[in-house]
C-alpha cells in the first residue's frame, strides 16, 4: 500500500509541475492580450484551481482514496485541469491556439490509468468543453472571426482528441491484458507452491513441509519453552488391502483416513503424510499426557468407520513422543517411529508413548 501510495503521488507530482508550467504559460500570455480588466477573474481562476488541485492532493496523500477503484483519482484530477485550462482558453481568447495546448496535455495523463470508457468519458467532456467556450466567445465576438479558420482549428483538435481516444483504448486493452496475465501468473505460482508442499494423493502437507515446519516447531520450543509432541500413525495390515482389493481401493483408504485426521486435528496443529501409509501428526502445546488422550480418540474414531467404497474396517497404530530442548529433528522422528513399531509389535491398534524412564533419559 504504501508502495502504491508513494507511485501515485509522484505521478501526481509530476503532473503538478507540468500544471504550474502552464499557469505560468497562461498568465504570461495574459499579459501579452493586455486586458487589465480581466485580471482578478484570471488569478482567481488560478487560486480556485490550485486549492483544489492542492485539496485533491492531499486526499490522496492522506491514503483515504487506497480503497476506491482508483486511488489516483485519475479522471476527477483531469477534469479539473480541462475546466481550469477552459477558463484560461475564454480569458486569454486571442491566444487560443497556445492555450488549447494544456488540453493535450492534461490527456496522456489518463491514458495508461483509465479504462477505455473512462478515458473516453474525459474526452468528450472536454470536446464538450471546448466547444462551449467557443460558442460563447463567438456569440459576444460576431463577425470577428473566420468562420472557416475557427472550423478548421476546431477540427484539428478534435481529430487530435480522437487519436488520443484511439490512443487510450488501445493501451487500456493492452494493460488489462497485461493484469490477466498476472492474475493467471499469480494463480500459477500459488498453484506451485501447494504443489511443492502438499501430497498429491491425499491433500495432506508432504513430507518436505513437515521437516521445515518441525524446525520452526523446535525453534519456537528452544526459545519460548511451548511444549509439543510427534506423533506417527500408520494404517494396520495395509499390504493386505491393497492386496486383496487393489491399489485403487488402497489409494481411497488412505485418501478418507487423511482427511479423517485433518479434521480431527486443531488449525494449529499439522496433519501430514510422511510415506506409503505412514502419517505423522505435530501437535503444538501439548504434553504426553494430553496427547496420548487425544491420539486415542481419533485411533478409536478410525475403528469406527468404515473406509473406501467396499466399505472397509481399519485400524490404525501410533507411536507419539514428546520434543525435549536442545535435540535433533531426526532424533525426535525417529524415537516417534520406533514407538510405532513398539506398538505394532505390541499387537497393533493402541498408541505407544514414551515411558517415564524413556523421558528422563532424554532429559538427561
Amino acid at each position: 500500500m504504501r508502495q502504491q501510495q508513494r507511485d501515485i503521488l509522484r505521478r501526481h507530482g509530476l503532473a503538478s509541475s507540468g500544471a504550474l508550467l502552464f499557469t505560468l504559460l497562461f498568465m504570461a500570455g495574459f499579459q501579452l492580450q493586455g486586458d487589465p480588466a480581466d485580471a482578478a477573474v484570471l488569478y482567481s481562476a488560478i487560486a480556485v484551481y490550485w486549492v483544489g488541485q492542492a485539496l485533491l492532493l492531499y486526499w490522496v496523500g492522506s491514503g483515504r482514496s487506497l480503497n476506491y477503484q482508483d486511488p489516483g483519482l485519475t479522471a476527477f484530477f483531469m477534469v479539473w485541469a480541462i475546466s481550469f485550462v477552459s477558463i484560461i482558453l475564454y480569458l486569454c481568447s486571442e491566444h487560443r491556439n497556445v492555450v488549447m495546448l494544456g488540453y493535450l496535455a492534461v490527456m496522456p495523463y489518463g491514458v495508461f490509468r483509465l479504462t477505455w470508457r473512462g478515458f473516453l468519458g474525459v474526452a468528450l467532456f472536454t470536446m464538450a468543453s471546448y466547444t462551449l467556450v467557443m460558442l460563447v466567445l463567438h456569440h459576444q465576438n460576431a463577425g470577428q472571426w473566420q468562420a472557416s479558420q475557427e472550423a478548421l482549428l476546431g477540427a484539428a483538435f478534435f481529430i487530435s482528441l480522437l487519436a488520443y481516444s484511439f490512443l487510450g483504448r488501445e493501451v487500456a486493452l493492452l494493460r488489462e491484458a497485461y493484469r490477466q496475465k498476472n492474475r493467471e501468473l499469480r494463480r500459477a505460482m500459488v498453484r506451485i507452491e501447494e504443489l511443492a508442499i502438499t501430497d498429491e494423493l491425499t491433500g495432506l502437507y508432504n513430507r518436505r513441509y513437515l521437516l521445515r515446519t518441525l524446525e520452526k516447531q523446535r525453534a519456537l520450543a528452544n526459545r519460548e519453552g511451548l511444549p509439543f509432541v510427534l506423533a506417527f500413525v500408520d494404517i494396520d495390515h495395509f499390504k493386505q488391502i491393497n492386496d486383496q482389493h487393489g491399489h485403487r481401493i488402497g489409494d481411497q483408504v488412505l485418501v478418507e483416513l487423511a482427511q479423517l485426521l485433518r479434521l480431527s486435528v486443531r488449525e494449529v496443529d499439522l496433519a501430514a503424510r510422511y510415506g506409503g501409509e505412514e502419517f505423522v501428526l505435530l501437535l503444538s502445546g501439548l504434553t504426553l499426557a494430553t496427547a496420548e488422550n487425544a491420539l486415542n480418540r481419533i485411533r478409536i474414531a478410525v475403528m469406527e468407520e468404515n473406509f473406501s467404497e467396499s466399505s472397509l474396517p481399519l485400524t490404525v497404530s501410533i507411536g507419539v513422543t514428546q520434543y525435549h530442548a536442545g535435540e535433533e529433528g531426526d532424533e525426535l522422528l525417529n524415537r516417534a517411529d520406533r514407538l510405532l513399531y513398539e506398538a505394532k509389535r505390541a499387537g497393533r491398534n493402541r498408541v505407544r508413548t514414551e515411558t517415564l524412564e524413556q523421558t528422563s533419559a532424554q532429559s538427561s
